[in-house]
């Protein structure tokens, strides 16, 4: 699945909107590089009129909530930059069990998307949103000129890359060497300190998709937790009480 194929695609004109109508009667190149430089504060320093001209020809996209944008073996065709929203990178069994890799946030890059772009490669794992998206994509020859032009871009390509890479073998470390109780417990408490409560909706399957479970073994788990005092369960809650 393609996301060109699934999106709504916008030429950043002075009549489009971003959620906060950043766009509106501004330069489309102007706006576009506002909203960039406050998520993307690296971008500040970048004086290249090869940049300025990218921009211009980028696209705006606008992708719904819980739309699948990537699979195995996609091509990936377009380097995006996340303006609002978020989307979860994660690999999938045959039996449809699910395991989280990361989030892609405003300000945050894809790995495995400047993989394939740089290597041409099918893309690596599934990518879905998590919630409505709004993001600027160039194409795979404007991204390697940007790469080739802009040492302040490059830079910061290469610090995701490496950072991400660190994620990811935390992430592996974490699951080899600790107990799935231990994971389940740290990533409630992950959630609670995210949200700011103590009360999480979510569910048992929610839980399992994350974790690379099933849903029963975390059912199971949980019941534990509740014994302990550690948490309250209501139909699609998590109390903490720790």
């Amino acid at each position: 699945m393609s996301p060109a194929d699934t999106v709504v695609r916008d030429n950043p004109t002075p009549d489009n909107h971003s959620q906060d109508n950043s766009l509106e009667n501004k330069n489309p190149v102007s706006a576009l590089s506002e909203i960039l430089f406050s998520l993307y504060p690296q971008f500040n320093d970048i004086e290249d009129h090869a940049w300025f001209s990218m921009l211009e020809k980028a696209q705006v996209m606008k992708i719904p909530a819980g739309m699948l944008v990537m699979e195995p073996p996609t091509p990936c065709s377009q380097f995006m930059l996340i303006l609002n929203g978020c989307v979860r990178v994660y690999q999938q069994t045959p039996e449809d069990r699910e395991f989280t890799l990361y989030r892609s946030y405003p300000g945050d890059l894809c790995i495995l998307s400047i993989n394939g772009l740089m290597h041409k490669r099918g893309f690596g794992a599934f990518a879905k949103t998590e919630s409505e998206v709004d993001a600027l994509t160039l194409t795979r020859d404007q991204f390697m000129e940007a790469m080739a032009l802009s040492t302040i871009f490059r830079e910061y390509v290469l610090t995701n890359i490496t950072d991400r890479i660190h994620d990811v073998l935390q992430l592996v470390e974490t699951t080899v060497f600790e107990s799935l109780d231990t994971r389940l417990m740290c990533h409630l408490n992950r959630l609670s300190r995210t949200t700011g409560s103590d009360t999480l909706k979510l569910t048992h399957q929610d839980l399992a998709r994350e974790l690379g479970t099933s849903r029963e073994v975390i059912s199971r788990i949980l019941k534990v937790f509740e014994r302990q005092g550690c948490i309250v369960q209501e139909r699609g809650i998590i109390h903490l009480d720790i």
